[in-house]
């Protein structure tokens, strides 16, 4: 295995562990049977993080800043929150490489823990003298990256996105709903409306009171 490969199989199970821990599946009683909803693991939300984070900075960018990889940078720094965690000793359960065997020490906390340590770095209680660019002396930026990981997590996953199906990683104006989103079903959204036409109440008039 190259070492290229190595770092992709490193990012994604570490995305695919932060989607899960954001959203994960529902279960809940239906008649005498469990129905389970999918979270944004089963429906592959970590993909559409992973291609906000690819388009985020311009390869220009990267080379003037020395960022190899603004996703590969972003999961070091989870594994960072995962590892003041854990020396914390405040980890609620105990450590797991069974469900995402590539990742680093942020895919082995529980999912609940897992919310800890994004806390633990939006509060920027971590080893900050470590941290690769363009996260290291940049805490602002460190604390804005978790605002917007729980966003694209919320984003993609009630968006139109996990609609698209195969033409999600198409580009934009190539993309085709096949399906209708499970995030939409889950929220009863109907779907957008194209500019029909429909009553909307009247017009307000509001007095002009210098005419007075």
């Amino acid at each position: 295995m190259t070492r290229k490969g190595s770092s992709d199989l490193y990012i994604t199970s570490t995305f695919q562990s932060l989607a899960q821990a954001v959203i994960p599946p529902a279960y809940y009683f239906q008649n005498v049977s469990i129905k389970i909803e999918p979270g944004a693991l089963e429906l592959r939300i970590y993909e559409y993080i992973l291609a906000i984070l690819h388009q985020s900075m311009s390869q220009k960018i990267k080379s003037q800043m020395n960022v190899a990889s603004m996703a590969e940078s972003t999961a070091q720094l989870l594994d960072s929150g995962a590892v003041a965690l854990i020396q914390s000793g405040e980890n609620v359960n105990l450590l797991t490489v069974s469900g995402f065997p590539y990742g680093g020490p942020f895919t082995y906390l529980s999912q609940i823990d897992r919310l800890k340590a994004i806390s633990i770095i939006d509060r920027l209680q971590i080893n900050k003298k470590h941290l690769s660019l363009p996260y290291k002396d940049n805490l602002g930026l460190i604390k804005n990256m978790m605002d917007v990981l729980n966003q694209l997590t919320l984003f993609g996953f009630y968006s139109e996105w996990t609609g698209y199906g195969s033409s999600a990683t198409l580009p934009p104006e190539k993309r085709r709903l096949e399906y209708v989103p499970v995030g939409w079903e889950q929220t009863h959204y109907p779907g957008p409306s194209y500019a029909y036409r429909d009553f909307r109440g009247f017009k307000a008039f509001m007095p002009n009171k210098r005419k007075k």
